[in-house]
């Protein structure tokens, strides 16, 4: 009975995975130039239609795009808004024959989309002029850009029609600006709004509202409500605001370049710090160190086959922080700030799942490194809930944990 229950459940599994195998057709990386040329010159002159699919008879923006990749045997999604889940990131100065660029025309977030034809030219169907070939350096486009996709290096699964192959996204759009403590180079999107709210341990609220400007200039507030969920309500209160701002020099040139930002923020945490004596032991509370003023460099990779990882992001830095501010060092105080450096990375291991690890306040006297880490799960494309652990490995602080709620909202 026993030997008959296992052959039936490895039989159950063997379908299962070869189910399951059947769907993963392979990696997109073959982009078919002389194709996609006949596709335009199909496409150009067609009228403008909302909803429309047919070459020579109406299309709208994404319609047009979906019907370009639609004739190199691949399905995107139909809107303009899913497309851009799909495929990479990738930076203007790198935009390559066949990445889709995206655009907010609308005042509301992305409603555009065409195709780069390379040079900063790009096919697109017009609401005014149908299907043109229109440069995309004027500033009329250089305004309204959100940002590039490209497709070559995505995961295929087979549709339910024969021959049908359907573009699977690499990863949600886990737009994280700060990992846990570290900041990056990365800015919210222009005509998008940044919401965290965060819950730690001891009942504190956090709610952190950011907001760009021209794609470059990050701008952000945070309170901290003492107590929101806690049971001290003696303890109830706000504490004064924090204050953040960040304005990316650059993003990401090509494959070597990384991105560039320079930015400062107030924003500071309350440690639970333990003092050994001989005759008896201390615990406080203390402000961590706040990155007054930084400079930090992020660097994206694309994904490691070879131990089956997603793409993933490095961000190292250094700032300066004023110490005597945050920690009772009235004796050893030199009248100037203090300088540390800090590191981070996160890497993709599902679709859906981010983990990120950082080590701050490196070689910053009188304070050990800040060792943190934590899952971010991506709930749909536009909100995440990730999970932080914060002074691991600490002993004069005490392990901390967090919950964080993130929402991008578009205007």
């Amino acid at each position: 009975m026993q030997r008959q229950t296992t052959f039936i459940i490895s039989v159950i599994m063997l379908i299962f995975f070869n189910a399951c195998s059947s769907q993963k057709v392979g990696i997109y990386d073959d982009l078919n130039k002389s194709k996609m040329e006949k596709s335009f010159d199909a496409y150009l002159g067609t009228p403008y239609r909302w909803g429309g699919t047919e070459p020579g008879r109406g299309v709208d923006c994404s319609g047009f795009t979906s019907g370009v990749y639609r004739d190199q045997g691949i399905i995107i999604p139909r809107t303009s808004r899913m497309q851009y889940t799909v495929g990479d990131e990738v930076a203007r100065d790198d935009i390559q024959y066949g990445d889709l660029l995206f655009f907010d025309t609308l005042g509301k977030g992305i409603s555009h989309v065409g195709v780069s034809t390379g040079n900063n030219n790009m096919v697109h169907a017009s609401s005014t002029s149908g299907v043109v070939k229109v440069p995309v350096s004027t500033d009329y486009w250089k305004k309204r850009y959100i940002g590039a996709r490209r497709l070559t290096g995505s995961d295929l699964r087979s549709g339910e029609i024969s021959g049908e192959l359907h573009l699977l996204p690499k990863a949600y759009p886990l737009r994280i600006r700060r990992l846990v403590d570290v900041p990056t180079a990365d800015i919210i999107e222009n005509r998008f709004v940044g919401l965290d709210i965060q819950n730690d341990a001891e009942g504190n609220l956090r709610v952190n509202s950011s907001i760009s400007i021209w794609n470059h200039w990050e701008w952000g507030l945070e309170f901290q409500i003492n107590q929101f969920l806690g049971h001290d309500l003696d303890a109830f209160g706000f504490e004064l605001p924090f204050v953040s701002t960040k304005f990316r020099l650059w993003e990401q040139k090509g494959k070597i370049i990384p991105s560039l930002a320079i930015g400062a923020e107030s924003i500071s945490r309350n440690w639970t710090v333990t003092t050994e004596t001989d005759s008896s032991t201390l615990i406080e509370k203390q402000w961590s160190p706040p990155h007054n003023a930084f400079v930090v460099s992020t660097f994206k990779y694309d994904r490691l086959d070879a131990l089956h990882l997603g793409r993933g992001r490095m961000s190292a830095g250094m700032a300066v922080t004023d110490l005597f501010a945050y920690h009772d060092t009235s004796a050893t105080y030199d009248g100037i700030y203090d300088a540390f450096l800090f590191f981070g990375v996160e890497q993709q291991l599902t679709r859906r799942i981010m983990a990120t690890m950082e080590f701050d306040h490196m070689l910053l006297k009188n304070v050990g490194i800040t060792w943190n880490m934590g899952f971010q799960f991506a709930l749909n494309n536009t909100s995440s809930i990730a999970y932080t652990w914060r002074n691991i490995g600490a002993q004069e602080r005490s392990r901390e944990r967090a919950m964080q709620f993130s929402y991008i909202l578009e205007y």
